[in-house]
């Protein structure tokens, strides 16, 4: 992996900040053979070239007496911007004093040469003032990894920056690495064994992957390689044949950014790789994915998705439609779900199935969550006042707002400050969230069972299901994944929707089939004894005004308020 250092060989670029423009074109054109050379004509002009170049000035020259703005004022301004606070400065002058030198030096000054000055003297001074300031900020990295021998993940950044920076017309690939459930296996193998894998792993890829200029380790178990742009196939190079024996109880998968965009940043550039790995997680039998214009589109759409968020929630577009729950016993709508739908004033109609996951990602899911819960509130007292039927309306809860210290008192101020009874409000979560935090899940449940709300286990049945959630949280409602119905729609084998039926009956929980779409289902849950059905057999969801609507025509009583 010696290769990058040939790469990253370029001048550094200085700043000469002189009034004088012959003074300044002299200084320019000797330092130009070794350096790129800026210059600006005062202070003012020299911060302005600081700040468009932030990052990449190594040393400034700075004259002391100029118009507009001298080389105190610069000095002084200067290290007001933590950017440049060691960016070295050299103060060039014509006068002697001594007062003047030791200003200079207060102000943060490394250096104070006089005119007419030795060129090869100043040259060394620079030389060695870079070099110091570089090596200074190397000893602040770690540069390699103590397990991998990969670079470090800040030194692996800070290089491949170095690398884009220096050849921006290079064609380059990015690739990245990961381990298929990853902490399970060291759960269960231990850490050694792991550690041990991950070394022969960085050793055998680090061997392998063609045109390797550097590699490093970014994550407990994520690898990132940047290598010249490789046109061939790379089944044989990542995924040869024997690894899966030699690696029997690991996966690794990999995503690939082809060609890099140079002009991104190098965190970006991994993090187009690593969503091309995501692309593939929990995909038997596949090994490499490709970030791809699709992917691309994604990506840009999640921007533009997150870009837009607050100002959709302040500005209210986001509408909950209710989708009706009928009630099998009494032939009557007997409850409906709440479910947020995104109308923006220039997108247009933006899939839940887009906004949701980005929401539970970056954390935002749960103020919308909150609007949610007021809007239904909101709904609910208006039908209320306006002598309308009322039914129970369920919310569904995130991950994160479990995380909410009194989830249940939250709710209840909401319920309490319409006026409205809490077994009105039915909260629904799924049986994933329950395995990732079982302790806080049963007792912020207990809490909102004994508020009055009633809880819905939801997606029973798809996947995995565990009845020890069924026996241990404080439920009222089972909600049955639609898959189970398709599947019995087809099979014509109802007996796994009777199971749930005769096991929500022995536990006393109401239960709920989703996705219902033809009279032949109905039927056979009735007879099953199914409570309540959901789908588009009765109704899809429903804007607020058409859900009112379907409910006077609908609803066989009120529900008291």
């Amino acid at each position: 992996m010696a290769n990058e250092k040939e790469i990253i060989q370029r001048k550094r670029t200085v700043l000469v900040v002189e009034d004088n423009e012959m003074n300044r074109e002299i200084l320019c054109e000797l330092l130009s053979d070794d350096y790129e050379v800026l210059e600006a004509e005062d202070g003012s002009v020299g911060l302005a070239q600081l700040d468009a170049h932030s990052g990449e000035i190594a040393l400034v020259l700075l004259d002391v007496y100029m118009p507009n703005c001298d080389g105190f004022e610069f000095l002084e301004r200067k290290r007001q911007d933590p950017r440049f606070d060691t960016v070295p400065v050299i103060m060039m002058t014509a006068s002697n004093t001594v007062d003047d030198e030791i200003r200079c030096l207060e102000l943060g000054a490394s250096d104070f040469i006089t005119k007419p000055y030795n060129v090869e003297v100043m040259k060394n001074r620079m030389k060695s003032l870079i070099r110091l300031r570089e090596s200074s900020t190397m000893l602040g990295r770690l540069e390699t990894d103590s397990l991998t021998g990969l670079y470090s993940k800040e030194f692996f950044y800070h290089t491949l920056e170095e690398v884009l920076r220096a050849n921006p017309d290079e064609h380059y690939d990015l690739v990245c690495s990961d381990v298929e459930n990853f902490r399970t296996l060291n759960d269960r193998y231990g850490t050694a064994q792991c550690d041990s894998f991950l070394r022969a792993v960085a050793d055998d890829l680090t061997d392998r992957i063609p045109g390797l200029l550097f590699g490093g380790r970014i994550g407990a178990d994520v690898y990132a390689f940047l290598l010249r742009h490789y046109e061939g196939s790379w089944s044989g190079i990542l995924t040869p044949e024997g690894e899966e024996t030699r690696y029997a109880k690991f996966v690794v998968k990999y995503g690939i950014f082809a060609n890099v965009d140079t002009s991104l940043p190098p965190a970006a550039i991994c993090d187009r790789a690593t969503l091309a790995l995501g692309k593939i997680k929990k995909k038997f039998g596949v090994r490499v994915a490709w970030f791809d214009d699709e992917m691309r589109n994604l990506q840009l759409r999640e921007h533009q998705i997150e870009e837009n968020m607050e100002t959709a929630l302040s500005e209210r577009q986001f509408v909950v439609y209710y989708q009706p729950k009928h009630d099998l016993h009494t032939d009557s709508t007997g409850g409906a779900e709440a479910l947020v739908r995104w109308i923006h004033p220039e997108l247009g109609f933006v899939s839940p199935g887009q906004f949701i996951p980005i929401f539970e990602r970056n954390g935002f899911i749960t103020s919308l969550d909150f609007f949610i819960w007021e809007e239904v509130c909101r709904e609910l007292r208006r039908c209320i006042d306006a002598g309308l039927p009322v039914v129970p309306v369920s919310i569904n809860a995130s991950r994160m707002d479990f995380d909410v210290p009194d989830l249940a008192g939250e709710i209840a101020a909401l319920a309490n400050k319409y006026g409205l009874d809490h077994s009105l409000l039915h909260v629904e979560l799924t049986e994933s969230m329950y395995s990732d935090n079982p302790g806080k899940i049963e007792k912020t449940l207990e809490d909102l069972h004994n508020n009055g709300f009633h809880i819905e286990l939801d997606d029973f049945g798809s996947g995995y299901s565990s009845l020890t959630s069924l026996n241990t949280l404080a439920l009222d409602v089972m909600k049955v994944d639609m898959s189970l119905i398709r599947q019995a729609a087809a099979t014509g084998d109802y007996s796994i929707l009777r199971f749930c039926s005769l096991l929500a009956d022995n536990l006393r929980l109401k239960t709920v089939v989703e996705g219902v779409e033809t009279a032949e289902q109905v039927a056979a849950l009735k007879v099953l004894g199914c409570d309540y059905i959901q789908g588009y057999y009765f109704s899809k969801p429903l804007p607020p005004k058409e859900f009112e609507e379907y409910l006077v025509a609908h609803s066989a009583k009120e529900v008291k308020a």
